[in-house]
């Protein structure tokens, strides 16, 4: 049984950047042993799998599709950068003559529409946010969110201390209650040689197990002058906000280009300068990953990007 697979560096339009993702066309679904097996064996941050829900319709001709994503040990509910992986395959290296796909997920419907050039728009959903009320820290996002006052303050103070080198200001902590996901915020005068300071080798899963409140914790700051910092694009345009993320919890000690994590990202950053558009950067030591994120009505968020295919081949499941 061998059907194509692609190897994708999607949030980017150079090769060996951005974030990989492995993308397995198969008409029919699989058993999820069978779906965990294989993107054990590609090892990639996220294996992702389309199957047609619409009788007589294949990858070329269908607009409505399940799509799931695996990393190398559990199935997770939400990937953005393997769903923009999934829909370069779909329009850019099959041919879909649809200007939109909808993507049945975990998470809900996830729409995704053709943009020129070779660009994808996806609508994902916004994740609240809400600010942790830690002891050390006089946070100025106080007045912005409400106060998170159902979790282990002492657990968050240890992972902000395991993940932080010393040399690097912390000036407040929030985080997406629905997404699991904590933001740490670092002072807007941190350079990008300070930036990659952080390194992924900590033991976060010892300081919090179960992973029941945390499953990704994310780095973020936004430079008070992005030139003189290093946070600008290789066109000279400034970045709104910067970030790294990190989810051990699910496999993966830092990820390069995470779209989910923009869900958290976009809400947080546009309350705190009070604006719907915003230019973000992952990044990630030796490859990094861009966003242009839109606020939208009704809880939503639109993700623009672009991505490279690296490799095209077939896999065997026999």
């Amino acid at each position: 049984m061998k059907r194509p697979a692609f190897l994708i560096d999607a949030f980017t339009n150079t090769k060996f950047a951005g974030n990989q993702a492995a993308v397995c066309l198969f008409e029919k679904k699989l058993a999820d042993q069978e779906y965990q097996r294989i993107a054990a064996e590609f090892n990639l941050s996220e294996t992702t799998y389309p199957v047609s829900l619409e009788e007589g319709k294949d990858f070329k001709t269908g607009s409505l599709f399940s799509l799931r994503w695996f990393t190398p040990t559990d199935e997770v509910p939400l990937c953005g950068h393997a769903t923009l992986a999934t829909s370069h395959v779909l329009f850019y290296e099959i041919g879909n003559a649809n200007a939109s796909l909808t993507f049945r997920t975990l998470s809900g419907d996830l729409i995704v529409k053709k943009a020129d050039p070779q660009r994808v728009v996806m609508d994902f959903p916004q994740y609240s946010i809400s600010y942790i009320p830690l002891s050390n820290l006089d946070s100025p996002f106080k007045q912005l969110f409400p106060e998170f006052t159902e979790g282990n303050l002492a657990m968050f103070q240890a992972i902000v201390k395991e993940l932080i080198p010393e040399n690097l200001k912390v000036i407040g902590v929030t985080i997406g209650i629905k997404a699991k996901k904590l933001l740490i915020v670092l002072d807007s005068e941190t350079t990008s040689a300070e930036f990659a300071t952080i390194h992924k080798n900590h033991p976060l899963i010892e300081i919090h197990p179960e992973g029941c409140t945390v499953r990704g914790v994310i780095v973020t700051m936004a430079p008070k002058n992005p030139e003189k910092q290093g946070f600008v694009d290789v066109n000279g345009r400034p970045f709104d906000y910067v970030c790294r993320y990190f989810a051990p919890w699910v496999g993966i000690a830092e990820d390069p280009a995470t779209g989910s994590a923009q869900c958290a990202l976009g809400p947080f950053w546009a309350r705190v300068f009070e604006r719907k558009q915003l230019y973000g950067l992952q990044a990630y030591p030796g490859r990094g990953a861009q966003f242009d994120v839109t606020l939208e009505e009704n809880d939503r968020i639109s993700i623009t990007g672009t991505a490279v295919t690296v490799l095209r081949g077939e896999i065997d499941t026999e």
